[in-house]
């Protein structure tokens, strides 16, 4: 369980922190603060983790973060989502949760056997979204399901 959720409207956030970081969309590229797009902020362990919309965007030992600060709403947050934790995870048990190496190795091997992604969303109790995140992640194709048509499943090409 985390030992702290904040929740808020997907907004932009400045991360402030005490050194130099690898800027995680481009490694070689350093940075003492980063914009990021979140609507959930989780505390653990001592590690920040920030959210968008179930999907984990980034997270860092609360030691280098100086600061976190808001920067307003963005436009597509005006239909004011107001959400916990709490409520996601009716419906989605494992939700905002980290992913630990057994359950990413259990997800490609349900992908590479056929698994759609619904069928993944509901088998590790997280969002579709979280699922084809996930898998991206991974370097997986979440529209690919790893599995190879059949010749009854291919579509009939007439010859030319």
């Amino acid at each position: 369980m985390f030992g702290m959720i904040v929740t808020m409207a997907a907004s932009t956030m400045r991360l402030r922190f005490t050194d130099f970081l690898a800027d995680p969309h481009d490694p070689d590229v350093m940075r003492r603060a980063l914009e990021i797009e979140a609507d959930v902020m989780t505390f653990e362990g001592g590690t920040a983790t920030f959210w968008s919309r179930g999907v984990e965007v980034c997270s860092y030992p609360v030691e280098v973060l100086v600061s976190v600060e808001t920067q307003g709403e963005n436009a597509s947050s005006a239909d004011s989502r107001k959400y916990t934790v709490e409520d996601v995870r009716k419906q989605h048990r494992n939700a905002y949760q980290k992913w630990s190496a057994e359950d990413d190795e259990r997800l490609l091997d349900m992908h590479d056997t056929g698994s759609s992604v619904e069928e993944l969303a509901e088998c590790f109790g997280r969002q579709p979204s979280a699922i084809r995140s996930r898998l991206d992640k991974l370097g997986a194709d979440a529209e690919d399901s790893g599995v190879t048509p059949t010749v009854s499943q291919q579509s009939e090409v007439p010859p030319f």
